[in-house]
């Protein structure tokens, strides 16, 4: 009972305050992004961090198992006391939507990778560990995970994510998504250097976007960057990171390379194979 107290005091709290001001975080928005539907992207999910007796709309994450989120290591607030998470949403303030889910997670269900560096953003990767289990549907699906020997470079991914749509301070309240290409790893480098005017060593744990009109920049961080498999089903290859820069267009967008974490994701989930 006093969960539910919890959870229906958290759905008005959303209700009002959806495009409330938000903590910074590196990854803010998609910009020109395409309103998604109900069941395109089945395994995004949406965080909200209670910290400091306040719930703050935080990042994007994507579902791996019936019991395990993924979401990048800079989410995870050192101070967060529990999340709420929305499964199988478009609208985050249509409490009944179809297919909607929500999950109310304590800190201690989270495992941060143990050499995330935020001075460096290296390692940017943490686990929700689900108290329950998810029912899957046509709205809750989990993302399979990606071929370690593949870098999909110059491969079509689409990120989604309900972050800032603007360069206000302001969430969108329905799932937004644009299609992009992966970049090389050299090319990524050398883009990055020249933005940054300094030598760029980027590491292989890194998956890099190609430039273009549509950006992820707060919200978007621990989203999803996958491709749609013949079969019908999503593999992630990376989670959204950092920009370069207030989170503009035609700049390239580091994610977290999914595949370089599976030995440490299978260490900490039921996920085997």
């Amino acid at each position: 009972m006093a969960l539910l107290k919890w959870q229906i005091i958290f759905l008005t709290f959303l209700l009002y305050h959806l495009n409330d001001e938000v903590a910074s975080e590196p990854i803010k928005r998609i910009v020109n992004g395409s309103n998604a539907v109900a069941k395109q992207f089945p395994y995004q999910t949406f965080l909200y961090t209670f910290k400091n007796y306040e719930w703050y709309a935080t990042c994007g994450g994507v579902i791996i198992s019936s019991r395990a989120v993924l979401t990048a290591a800079h989410c995870i607030a050192d101070n967060a006391a529990a999340f709420f998470i929305f499964i199988g949403a478009v609208n985050l303030t249509d409490p009944t939507e179809p297919g909607q889910q929500r999950v109310t997670v304590n800190r201690s269900y989270v495992v941060v990778h143990p050499e995330w560096d935020r001075s460096q953003y290296i390692n940017d990767i943490a686990l929700i560990k689900l108290p329950v289990e998810l029912h899957f549907n046509d709205y809750v699906q989990p993302a399979k995970l990606p071929n370690p020997k593949h870098l999909y470079a110059n491969e079509m991914g689409v990120v989604s994510g309900w972050g800032n749509t603007e360069s206000s301070n302001t969430g969108s309240a329905i799932l937004k998504y644009y299609v992009v290409g992966v970049l090389p790893l050299d090319e990524c480098a050398t883009q990055l250097k020249e933005l940054t005017r300094t030598p760029s060593i980027v590491p292989q744990s890194y998956i890099c976007l190609k430039p273009s009109d549509s950006s992820p920049c707060n919200g978007d961080s621990g989203g999803p960057l996958a491709i749609k498999n013949p079969d019908g089903h999503s593999t992630l290859l990376g989670l959204a990171s950092f920009v370069i820069g207030p989170c503009e267009t035609n700049r390239p967008s580091v994610y977290t390379r999914v595949s370089s974490y599976l030995s440490w994701i299978k260490n900490h989930t039921e996920i085997s194979g």
